[in-house]
């Protein structure tokens, strides 16, 4: 049978619809700095050409994530990591918020830390699918934790999309913006550090003198949520823990699979083995990230000028997913 006929014996006993358009969350974007780097931390010279892969060759797992209906995909190159610490090929889809979740969301806390985070993590656990390529086991949790809020404004603007709630900042005490996820700056990646991004391994990884070499990783919400959960547990019972290396864990932690209180303590003994140079660059590149990640809001001034405020929402948080002005939808 040649694969003209496979095809169609293919389409032939497929259900439902054969085809669902999922147009890309936000625009294309030109290349940036940071990819600009990761092209030219490759090794090895021009990709191989790809496979197609024929649809009588796909997994009932890649036929389910792709035919979601109601899902939307986002483009990986728009989110504030530009999808270059995923596995090539990761996909990312979004739904609106049901009435159900937004119910719950309004229970939220804003005083609460914890609660609060937990409350994020429920939205893009319910409202967010992310698939890694070839069949590999994937989770919200593999989200990074950079990209986890411009997925909940993609969720949010998805589920508002009359614009029958808008989102907006003081830009003074008479004036505000209406904002949008792409008006907003997530993260800027520092030269110095994606000079040695690693597009094989895709993360970064510091060479020293010595020939020792040191990966940096962007922590997926999974080990910040793990994270979290451990200082409050250590915290709620009065217990001592290394306080020292809480700043460094989620630069050296990779994953949030087989993180217990076991293997964390084995993080904790191996860096009591780094070296000066090791512990320097490390406080660096933290500083680097807390300077970096602080999310503002850019916006043209009448005159066409170019101005940034920091992110703060009226009504808060809760105004994410809550119409703000309800009197509003009266009769």
């Amino acid at each position: 049978m040649n694969e003209e006929d496979k095809l169609k014996e293919f389409a032939e006993n497929q259900e439902g619809p054969k085809e669902v358009k999922i147009e890309p969350v936000t625009k294309s974007k030109a290349p940036t700095p940071v990819q600009d780097a990761a092209k030219e931390s490759q090794i090895g010279g021009p990709m191989a050409p790809t496979k197609t892969t024929m649809p009588w060759e796909k997994s009932e797992a890649d036929i389910q994530f792709a035919n979601k209906v109601g899902w939307e995909k986002i483009k990986m190159a728009d989110l504030p990591t530009q999808g270059l610490f995923y596995p090539e090929g990761t996909e990312i889809v979004i739904r609106s918020a049901t009435a159900g979740e937004i119910r719950h969301w309004s229970t939220i806390n804003e005083e609460d830390l914890y609660a609060l985070d937990d409350m994020l993590n429920y939205i893009v656990e319910r409202c967010s699918s992310i698939k890694f390529p070839n069949n590999t086991p994937s989770s919200w949790k593999d989200i990074k934790e950079v990209d986890r809020f411009y997925i909940i404004l993609a969720i949010r603007e998805r589920t508002f999309s009359k614009g029958e709630n808008l989102l907006q900042v003081k830009i003074s005490e008479t004036e505000k913006v209406t904002v949008t996820k792409d008006m907003i700056d997530y993260i800027n990646f520092d030269e110095r550090l994606m000079k040695y991004y690693d597009s094989e391994r895709r993360t970064i990884i510091l060479e020293f003198k010595t020939g020792k070499k040191l990966p940096i990783f962007l922590a997926s919400a999974g080990v910040t949520n793990w994270l979290k959960n451990y200082i409050n547990r250590k915290q709620q019972t009065q217990e001592a823990f290394d306080m020292d290396f809480i700043n460094f864990a989620p630069l050296v932690i990779p994953d949030w699979r087989g993180l217990n209180d076991n293997t964390y303590e084995n993080f904790v003994h191996e860096s009591r083995n780094w070296s000066n140079a090791e512990i320097s660059m490390l406080t660096k590149v933290r500083e680097i990230f807390a300077d970096t990640i602080n999310p503002v809001v850019r916006y043209r001034d009448e005159e066409g000028g170019e101005r940034e405020v920091p992110l703060s929402f009226l009504g808060g948080i809760k105004s994410l997913f809550l119409i703000s002005d309800p009197f509003s939808e009266l009769a």
